[in-house]
């Protein structure tokens, strides 16, 4: 997120950008902030117990 304020790389959130594909970064537009990526818990995982 910190590297959206770096004037060097401008640009960067768009998802085009080579930075942003070659990291891997998830789409940061609005419109996109309330949709689901990955695949979500893995239900044979199982609970982690305290």
């Amino acid at each position: 997120m910190l590297m959206l304020f770096d004037n060097t790389l401008d640009g960067i959130e768009d998802p085009e950008n080579g930075i942003h594909q070659v990291m891997g970064m998830v789409n940061l537009a609005p419109n996109e902030w309330f949709a689901p990526f990955g695949q979500g818990r893995d239900p044979d995982r199982g609970f982690r117990h305290s």
